[in-house]
């Protein structure tokens, strides 16, 4: 049987797509903060499945980044430090301490999705 968070990872990734459609066809301050939001609920949806999958392993990965960590080396995915910068651009954004642009941001969020693709 699927985990709950399997079956979400999608649903969260659509949502961010459509956020990103939305906010590159009428640009505001709420359609950026859509897509903000969409973002860290994908982003924790999908290192999540990587916990899972490094746990099945037989690996401990307690936080976001250990999982990542132990993916990479497990071969789940390919690029880490991406990934890191994932993790740390949501937590940013979570704590409202939103260090990059926003152009950044939104392409940040763009390159997230071919990631997940990888899980």
């Amino acid at each position: 049987m699927e985990s709950a968070k399997k079956i979400k990872l999608p649903e969260a990734k659509q949502h961010l797509q459509e956020a990103l459609k939305q906010y590159r066809s009428a640009p505001s301050e709420l359609g950026f903060l859509t897509v903000a939001k969409t973002f860290e609920i994908l982003v924790e949806y999908a290192w999540r499945e990587l916990k899972t999958r490094v746990e099945d392993q037989g690996l401990d990965a307690p936080a976001p980044k250990m999982a990542v960590k132990q993916a990479a080396r497990l071969g789940l995915i390919a690029e880490p430090e991406m990934w890191f910068n994932c993790i740390d651009a949501r937590n940013d954004s979570v704590h409202d301490y939103f260090g990059i642009s926003k152009k950044e941001y939104l392409a940040l969020a763009e390159q997230f999705l071919l990631l997940v693709d990888e899980i």
